[in-house]
This record gives structure tokens, sequence and C-alpha cells, in this order.
């Protein structure tokens, strides 16, 4: 058998442009020496040679991080030794290589790159992994477990999200990838199936007609056109034709029948094709955008529906609408005004709206007090006195 070494060292023969030295995992092995970067590096005046660990205030984790590398290489050759193995470099090298499955941003990417997803999700995922790096830079798969995801969840109320959406969304997206890093048999548990998240309650608000001509009426100076312009333009076209953002950002020209007043999409969401007649409004809207454009170009600017979202806060309070106005809402609206106030029966509003399932329709068609109140006026059993 082999005569090995494992520890780690400080390089003193090297230094980065803050002055700190590499830290290095050094293998001995008959005399032989293998240095293996840990992409770590540290000042030495923190670092205590003799018991190879940092020291002071604030290193508690790279101190675990180190301990459990060298952990597990150590608990590695042991297991190769009692099986009749000498040790080598190369033994450990593969062994090594083999770890990145253990990684699981490396994982993270391979499932998302595997899941060939839309825009509008594939932003969602994005803003997760931002949002974990910010929380732990480094996760192993053994990290995951309910305290993993308890803790992330803390760190996300910190951030001062909304409970319902935001911090539902970033859940259900790494709910996914922890599910999928299970069918791998890279951990034998999900915490999610302890960990319970709320889903965001169902959106009982639009805007009613008043609010939206409001809105619609809205004068700007010429500095506001600049900045706001847009996006009242976006938001009431989607309060005459219920689309979603992401269908209204890849809106081409070509997709638009103004003489037959007829818009054909594939949704983004769905992948359905949606055909629907636009009201006047709606014509009169896209008539401006669509001037001395090809067929293949986009109707609307380059805008993100964040940026869209700020402003839309603006232009509410400039409209002394008191409602949290964001360009969802806009399609709740549609869906809502065409029940509430023209009675539109809900196959019809459905089909507008580029639903599969009509009971996703119930959401957008949120009926007031007032509307219910008439439902009920002249409801009775019997012959009418």
């Amino acid at each position: 058998m082999n005569k090995y070494s494992i520890k780690i060292v400080r390089r003193t023969d090297k230094r980065n442009a803050k002055g700190e030295n590499p830290l290095i995992l050094q293998i001995i092995i008959n005399s032989r020496s293998k240095k293996i970067s840990l992409k770590e590096s540290i000042d030495e005046k923190y670092w205590d040679d003799k018991n190879s660990k940092a020291i002071g205030k604030g290193f508690k984790l790279l101190n675990v991080k180190l301990d459990k590398i060298k952990s597990d290489v150590q608990t590695f050759c042991s297991l190769k030794e009692a099986g009749g193995m000498s040790i080598t470099f190369d033994l450990i090298d593969q062994h090594l290589k083999g770890k990145n499955d253990n990684d699981f941003y490396q994982l993270y990417d391979e499932i998302v790159d595997d899941k060939g997803l839309k825009e509008a999700t594939a932003y969602k995922y994005s803003l997760l992994r931002k949002r974990l790096k910010s929380f732990k830079s480094n996760i192993y798969t053994s990290d995951i477990d309910y305290n993993f995801v308890k803790s992330f969840d803390s760190f996300l109320r910190k951030m001062d999200l909304k409970d319902g959406g935001a911090i539902y969304n970033m859940h259900k997206c790494l709910k996914s990838i922890i599910h999928q890093i299970y069918l791998m048999q890279k951990i034998s548990f999900s915490p999610y199936n302890n960990f319970k998240f709320k889903a965001p309650k169902i959106n009982d608000e639009y805007l009613n007609e008043d609010e939206v001509m409001s809105l619609r009426n809205l004068k700007f100076d010429e500095e506001q056109t600049k900045k706001y312009k847009l996006t009242k333009d976006m938001f009431l076209f989607s309060c005459y034709t219920g689309l979603r953002f992401i269908d209204c950002d890849n809106l081409l020209v070509k997709n638009i029948d103004l003489k037959n007043s007829i818009l054909s999409i594939v949704q983004e969401k769905t992948d359905q094709i949606l055909k629907v007649p636009f009201s006047s409004q709606a014509k009169t809207l896209l008539c401006k955008y669509m001037i001395g454009k090809k067929k293949d170009e986009k109707v609307f600017p380059k805008i993100t529906n964040q940026t869209l979202n700020d402003k839309l806060k603006d232009l509410a309070d400039l409209a002394e609408i008191n409602k949290r106005v964001h360009f969802h809402l806009a399609r709740h609206t549609f869906g809502s005004s065409l029940v509430n106030m023209y009675n539109i029966p809900l196959p019809l509003v459905s089909k507008l709206l580029g639903h599969k399932n009509i009971s996703n329709t119930l959401i957008y068609t949120n009926s007031n007090f007032s509307v219910l109140q008439n439902a009920m006026k002249d409801f009775r059993y019997g012959k009418k006195s």
C-alpha cells in the first residue's frame, strides 16, 4: 500500500492582486506531492499553518468548506484502501472530477438547459439562480435539506418580496429543480415533501371603466411623453385585447390584419394559436405604432416588464387610481369588463383570452358587488305578485 497524507495548505510562493495566498489541497503519496487548487485565498495573518484553518471572525463558512473537502478525500481514500486498492494521484483526480456532480449550480444549469424554457419562464429561473448565489455562493447536493429551504425562505422574506407572487415563484422553480436532482438520484429525499409554501391569492382587482378612462385621458408634457407614452399605450392595448405582456412584446406587424381587425399569434405561454378580432380603440392605437414598419418588425418598441410595472405605479398616481396597477391587471380588466359590462358569455371570453380551459377564465372575470346586487334584485321563487 502507498503511504499518503492529505492537508489544506497556504501557498507562500504566490499572491493575488489583494496580496492573499492561494489555498490548496496538498496530497503527498510516497514523498511525491500534488497541489490541487481550491479557488480560495486568504491573507497570511488570518491563516493558522499548524492547524490548517482560517482564524478570526468571518471564516466559519470557509473552514466548513475546507474541512468538508479534506474529509471527503480522506473518506474516499480510506474506503479504497479497505477494498485493497493503492492510493494514486489518478485515483484521487478521478474522484474529484466526479465530485462535480455534487455541485448544485452545475446541476442547476444542466437541468434548466434541458427544460427548453420559454423566455418568461427562463427569466424566473435566472432570477432564482441569482438570488440563490446571493444567499449562498457555493451549494452542494449534500446541503439540500429542510433547513436549507427554510433558510432560503427566510432570506427571501428579508428581501421584502411579496409572500404570494415573488416568493411563491422562487419556491416553485426551486422545487422543480430539486425534484429533478432527486430523480437523478443525487439526493435521497426532497425537502419540499415537508416544506410547504402558499400559492398567491387570486387577484380580484381590475380597473373599472372610469379608471381606464382616467388613464387613457392623461395628458403629458414633453418630458412625461418620452417617459410614459409607451407604457400607457401598451397597458391600454392589453386592456383592449387581453394580451399578456410577452405576447404584446412579441407582436409583429404581420400578426395584424388591420382591414378585418384581426390579430393572429402563437401565444408564448401556451404555444396555442390565438386568432381574435380587436376593437376600434385597439386599431387606432396599433396604427400609430405600425406606420413605416416592415412585416417582420415588432409593433411596440423594446421595453421590459419590470420597467413597465415601475412606470405604471407613477401613471396610477397621476390618474388618481388607488389600486396596485401592474401590467397583468390589464388582462384582468379586459376579461372582467367583457363579463360585467357587456355580459359576454364565459365561453366567448375564454376564447378571446386564449384559454384552453374555461376554468382559467374565472380568474379574470371578477364581479363587483353592484353586479351581484343586480343579479339578485329580481330573484325569487313562485309567481310575481
